[in-house]
């Protein structure tokens, strides 16, 4: 068996900050050689990481990252066990190469596993193996949530200030004054709507609160007429207060009582063209 010196010790745990114990096993079992104990470290903790992967993530961090241009984004989530984890710096580092990786791909929404095989930018290291280097220093669960691309004319993003809900817009145009998009992802992503625009709406939800509306204003002994009218009433305020386009401005100090389309159009810009809505947990 190879003797290992204090300083090969000391240098293996200064490039991975692992335990000083944990450096000298992997040193002791590859006889010396660094670029094997870096190896056998990055095994060993796949290896923990997968038999715990059924631990509790409840905490979390959303990330988004934009290419030159605002024409390409990805806006990502990883879960994590505690908060202190999930504002840690290497655990955010961890999230930007995850969100830039998936703005640079080619799939519109890639699995877990298709994230952690992609590479880190400039470097040859799978995301796979950063995440389980990141596992052996901070010895916490990780899994990979949500992960959407989206491309367009414009990108616009938020991140709120807890990291733990974001949104990633494309628009048709690039507005004339770009606070415009920020100002939209921020009511967006309070406002909470089910679709962009009316036409967009699922028919299942329309159909729901039409036949909710029915159901009640026949109970109330509404003649045919008046039911018409009533579910009518009924699901335009539902189109009105759920789709984008129609909501009015949660703002109303900067755009007073004027809609979302109205706003867009004054800015330049045709409609938003997709949305992408992500919460930690959610």
């Amino acid at each position: 068996m190879a003797e290992i010196a204090a300083a090969q010790v000391m240098a293996l745990r200064a490039e991975t900050d692992l335990p000083m114990m944990e450096c000298k096993q992997a040193l002791v079992a590859c006889e010396g050689e660094k670029s094997a104990a870096l190896e056998w470290l990055a095994k060993k903790h796949k290896g923990k990481m997968e038999s715990r992967s059924d631990r509790e993530t409840g905490e979390g961090s959303v990330a988004i990252h934009i290419e030159a241009g605002e024409q390409t984004g990805a806006i990502i989530e990883v879960r994590c066990e505690t908060a202190p984890v999930a504002k840690n710096e290497q655990f955010q580092e961890l999230l930007a190469d995850m969100a830039r990786a998936v703005a640079t791909g080619t799939e519109s929404a890639p699995s877990p596993e298709t994230v952690k095989a992609m590479t880190i930018a400039g470097s040859d290291t799978t995301l796979g193996d950063k995440l389980a280097e990141i596992y052996g220093r901070l010895r916490e669960t990780m899994n990979i949530g949500t992960c959407r691309r989206i491309t367009g004319e414009y990108l616009s993003s938020y991140i709120h200030h807890d990291h733990k809900r974001g949104i990633l817009i494309s628009l048709s145009h690039r507005p004339q004054n770009e606070a415009v998009g920020r100002d939209l992802c921020m009511h967006t992503l309070f406002s909470k709507p089910m679709a962009i625009s009316r036409d967009d709406m699922p028919a299942d939800k329309i159909e729901k609160v039409r036949k909710l509306a029915e159901e009640l204003a026949r109970e109330q002994g509404k003649p045919d007429t008046i039911v018409a009218k009533i579910v009518d009433g009924k699901v335009n305020a539902f189109l009105a207060e759920n789709s984008l386009h129609d909501q009015q401005h949660v703002n109303a100090d900067l755009y007073g009582k004027k809609k979302i389309s109205e706003i867009l159009s004054e800015a330049g810009v045709e409609r938003v063209v997709e949305m992408a809505i992500v919460q930690v947990g959610v």
